[in-house]
């Protein structure tokens, strides 16, 4: 068995080695030849229009065709440096363009903010007045201070002011002034949501629709002798008109009463009474829980009365007040 594969190994070997010196030869057959073709020599003839001399002189083809190759590197080389400068100037004229529009558009940018600085600057005054008001003191100098607002951020913004434009600081600035703002706004609806709530539980309303006949305070007699003191105003309309409560409350008095005839007293929060006069009919009774624009009578002329009116006046404890302050609208 091992002779065999000796032998088979001998013939693998010997068949290889013939084709490799058969390759061998033919490649150096082909080197020869270029070699000899390489060498044969070209005779170059410059020959003058006066053909006094001729010059020539001898040239191999090995050379002829290493300076052809070196002329298609070198034109292969500058087409390419052709075209990569070609598409650079592309590029250079793209960015060009958009550096043309982003300058535009950080034009418009800049008139932007500008503009709502100005704006910001123009508000300024107006919520100065309506803090003044809520706050119920003048003294609003600080109130947009912004030094301790945000101080890291300005920090980082001051040390890239090279690169970064002027209008970051005017944004950095409307963003701290329209924190302030906001703040400001959030302490005007506290005070607002606190005095709707007063208004909503204090007499502010128009008891019925009509047209007034006599304002709060002294007047003529309407029966004809002296002067009187009026503590209401009279309200005309026609007899069965709805009268409403102008508040929340509590009914303390709700029958006749002398001259105001049949008389709603109502007690309120915070001190307040309301009273409707010369009613023809009471809807409501003592004790009895009021909502706000809840019927509680119709107008009437029962009592010291010379016409169809209701009789709305309002009271902080025993004192009669001006109720006209107090008749926001209608309902």
């Amino acid at each position: 068995m091992k002779v065999m594969l000796n032998r088979y190994r001998s013939k693998l070997f010997l068949s290889y080695y013939k084709k490799y010196y058969l390759v061998k030869k033919r490649l150096s057959k082909v080197h020869d030849a270029f070699l000899e073709w390489g060498h044969e020599k070209m005779t170059v003839m410059l020959i003058p229009h006066n053909e006094r001399k001729i010059f020539n002189f001898q040239i191999s083809k090995l050379t002829v065709s290493f300076f052809f190759l070196l002329f298609l590197i070198v034109l292969a080389t500058s087409s390419y440096a052709l075209i990569q400068q070609t598409a650079v100037k592309r590029e250079e004229q793209r960015l060009l363009t958009t550096y043309e529009a982003t300058r535009s558009d950080l034009l418009q940018y800049k008139n932007l903010t500008d503009s709502v600085a100005q704006l910001m600057e123009e508000m300024k005054p107006d919520v100065d007045e309506i803090y003044e008001i809520t706050a119920g003191t003048d003294q609003i100098d600080g109130i947009w201070n912004t030094e301790d607002t945000n101080r890291k951020d300005a920090g980082e913004i001051a040390n890239l002011s090279r690169i970064l434009p002027d209008e970051i600081y005017t944004i950095k600035n409307l963003q701290n002034e329209i924190i302030r703002t906001t703040d400001i706004l959030k302490t005007v609806k506290n005070f607002v949501d606190a005095r709707g709530k007063v208004a909503e539980d204090t007499p502010s309303m128009v008891p019925n629709p009509g047209f007034i006949t006599s304002l709060f305070g002294w007047r003529r007699s309407p029966f004809g002798y002296g002067r009187d003191f009026h503590p209401g105003i009279d309200i005309a309309a026609s007899t069965g008109t709805p009268i409403r409560a102008t508040a929340p409350g509590t009914v303390i008095n709700a029958g006749w009463s002398g001259g105001y005839g049949l008389m709603i007293r109502i007690r309120h929060k915070y001190g307040f009474d309301s009273i409707y006069g010369h009613c023809s009919k009471i809807r409501v009774s003592v004790g009895q829980k009021i909502k706000r624009g809840e019927v509680i009578g119709l107008v009437g002329q029962t009592g010291d009365a010379t016409g169809s009116h209701c009789h709305y006046e309002i009271r902080l404890g025993d004192i009669s007040i001006n109720p006209y302050p107090y008749m926001g609208r209608l309902w």
